[in-house]
């Protein structure tokens, strides 16, 4: 896969994210395809690929939220960082592989987000997951692998 294919891929779901999230909505499940994007990056480039374009995505996504600033890009960061470190562990090019790896991986996100998030506030923490997370990584893991497979673009996969 080349590199400029990759690059077009990242550029889709960023703009597809920003300019068509409200869209891809069901009901109150929504895509994050910011993460797939760093997900993606972390397997293809490794942890620091996977921390830069996590820090890029949630830095964006934490200038058009309301939510605390920076949250977003710490907690992306962090989850393109673990995903491009653990990246060897698996074999990222099947597709349920990936798809899980995204599920896992949005989990995570949102169990660390809504840890600080709902700090001290009155919104039930487990309610947010169970309610709300769990549907979406479903969702965004289903979407995301979906892009990929229309787009045939295949991750890295390198042995120790």
């Amino acid at each position: 896969m080349s590199s400029f294919r990759f690059f077009i891929f990242l550029l889709i779901l960023f703009f597809a994210h920003l300019l068509l999230y409200q869209y891809l909505s069901v009901g109150r499940i929504f895509p994050d395809l910011f993460l797939v994007a760093v997900v993606y990056c972390a397997l293809r480039l490794g942890p620091t690929g996977g921390s830069v374009s996590g820090f890029i995505c949630g830095m964006v996504q934490d200038s058009f939220s309301y939510t605390y600033f920076g949250l977003h890009s710490a907690v992306k960061t962090a989850v393109g960082f673990a995903v491009g470190k653990a990246r060897h562990s698996f074999f990222s090019n099947n597709y349920l592989v990936q798809m899980a790896i995204i599920f896992a991986a949005k989990i995570i996100h949102d169990i660390i987000f809504y840890a600080f998030y709902f700090s001290g506030g009155e919104e039930s923490f487990w309610s947010r997951i169970f309610l709300e997370t769990l549907p979406s990584a479903v969702y965004t893991s289903v979407l995301g692998v979906a892009l990929f497979i229309i787009l045939r673009i295949k991750t890295a996969t390198k042995s120790l």
